[in-house]
């Protein structure tokens, strides 16, 4: 079914395609932005996932890792945000 969607789609697809460098250095700051999280460095884990969202602005996990950090930061709105924006990448690329 989201073959046939995304056949029929009028709209350009987004490129998830990545030349290698670069997705090393997105592979890095999200490992970067998730360990900064997970000590509690919220706003510095927020940075690191920017840090994606420009060089790979479909990034999914960008998203899902900025939202965690948001909501422990008490941006409950942001997050939420960065949440559905996450969850609708992912349904993208099933």
């Amino acid at each position: 079914m989201n073959f046939l969607r995304r056949l029929f789609n009028k709209k350009a697809t987004p490129s998830f395609e990545l030349t290698s460098p670069v997705a090393e250095e997105v592979a890095t700051y999200l490992y970067q932005a998730t360990e900064l999280r997970l000590n509690g460095q919220c706003e510095l884990a927020i940075i690191e996932c920017n840090k994606v969202l420009s060089l790979h602005p479909n990034s999914h996990l960008a998203y899902h890792i900025r939202a965690l950090a948001k909501y422990s930061m008490d941006d409950r709105d942001g997050a939420i945000e960065d949440w559905k924006r996450s969850q609708t990448l992912r349904e993208f690329l099933k």
